[in-house]
């Protein structure tokens, strides 16, 4: 396995380009090319030869001290240390500016080349594409992982069998998010997930599935962020989870706004996209967030309240179980559960306890489903009943128990 990594706001902790710009008080011009190319008005080539047409002239040997002292994230940064032979910058910066910084990171890299003479830029020869790249080394038969955060990183991680977003340093592009697998937001989840992926690791994952439109409530927003006494509903879940280490949010409708609500409460959580989540259910994206999970993944349904002291014995059952609860919604999905506690069949119109969620169970025994979570479960009954006080909010009339169900915990 390879991990490609973009270098600025991915490796480094600040951007390049304007840290040359402002040592050299040529900020309004880079600033103005920056925007237009940012906006969608200046593909990225263009942008690239107009900006070395601006700094071409600067010292290059300059700018390459300059940026030798460039911050690295410490966490990224001793990743690549650990795992050298299987990682790779791959940066569009041109390799004269950038070769003091690439010998600190002390890996693998490819850049933009250019030709030198007088100690200034005088002729483009290459121009990197970073697809090229990751082909190159899926064509060795390596699975590849990139992360990037820009407009030209979009085709690489298109290409890439798994796709980082990285919003360390500033919101990635638009056009990346729509490729992209996963995106964190602190060093703390990029490097927990780098080291998810390239080694399973002991422990659990929640999975909080936030991906569904909520039509059925009425409210036009998803369901994570309804409101319930001033605050949405996301809020009332991750203030119960304090404990887990390794949150995951799967999104897809409202994802935008899911992300930069969850943002103000913690960055450390994983996002995981479900782009197809109009034609999947709540299975799919079970799926999609304990892929490169811990050992054991916790289903919880974004629409989902459990009691505070339940929520706990959830979190520290140590194997896996399945979630009910009295039975309290209309056109419920049953479960039996049989005298020694477990659960032996799912229904629609037979048993004691209404399917409720959560769940857990091991990554290995979690498969692609369309549907809903229970048919991940099916085949693995019968499993450990973990009886719960909870209320899911499928329709208004549910919200407005909601709201009197979180009454009772005070």
């Amino acid at each position: 396995m390879k991990f490609i990594f973009d270098l600025d706001g991915t490796v480094t902790l600040e951007e390049t380009l304007p840290l040359i710009s402002n040592h050299f008080n040529i900020d309004k011009q880079i600033n103005e090319l920056t925007q237009e190319t940012i906006n969608g008005n200046i593909p990225f080539i263009e942008s690239f030869i107009r900006r070395v047409q601006i700094l071409g002239s600067l010292p290059v040997s300059e700018i390459n001290d300059l940026l030798s002292n460039v911050s690295l994230s410490k966490k990224i940064y001793q990743f690549i240390q650990d795992n050298k032979d299987d990682c790779i910058i791959a940066t569009g910066n041109l390799d004269i500016w950038v070769e003091k910084l690439i010998k600190k990171i002390a890996c693998k890299a490819y850049c933009s080349d250019c030709i030198v003479k007088d100690n200034k830029v005088e002729k483009i020869t290459h121009i990197l594409k970073k697809e090229d790249i990751v082909k190159k080394y899926k064509d060795r038969g390596e699975q590849v992982v990139f992360i990037g955060d820009g407009n030209n990183d979009v085709e690489a991680m298109r290409d890439a069998d798994i796709a980082i977003a990285c919003g360390i340093v500033h919101y990635p592009a638009k056009s990346v998010l729509s490729v992209a697998d996963y995106v964190v937001f602190s060093e703390n989840s990029l490097s927990r997930l780098l080291n998810q992926i390239k080694e399973p690791q002991k422990g659990k994952s929640l999975i909080l599935s936030c991906a569904g439109i909520g039509s059925r409530l009425g409210l036009g927003k998803t369901k994570a962020l309804i409101e319930i006494e001033d605050k949405p509903l996301i809020y009332w879940q991750l203030e119960q989870f304090k404990g887990i280490n390794d949150i995951r949010i799967v999104i897809g409708y409202q994802a935008n706004d899911i992300i930069k609500t969850v943002l103000k409460f913690d960055k450390d959580v994983i996002f995981v996209y479900n782009h197809d989540y109009f034609h999947t259910k709540t299975g799919a994206s079970y799926y999609l967030g304990s892929r490169h999970g811990n050992e054991y993944s916790i289903a919880w349904d974004g629409d989902l309240l459990v009691h505070p002291d339940d929520v706990q014995s959830c979190l520290n059952f140590d194997n896996e179980y399945i979630g009910c609860s009295e039975t309290i919604t209309d056109d419920a999905v049953l479960v039996s559960v049989s005298e020694k506690g477990e659960v032996l069949r799912f229904s629609i119109g037979y048993g004691k306890y209404e399917w409720s969620g959560p769940a857990c169970l091991k990554k290995e025994h979690i498969k692609f489903t369309s549907g809903h979570v229970y048919h991940q479960i099916e085949e693995h009954l019968p499993l450990p009943a973990m009886v719960i006080r909870a209320q899911d909010i499928d329709t208004y009339d549910d919200y407005k128990k909601a709201i009197e169900f979180i009454k009772t915990w005070k």
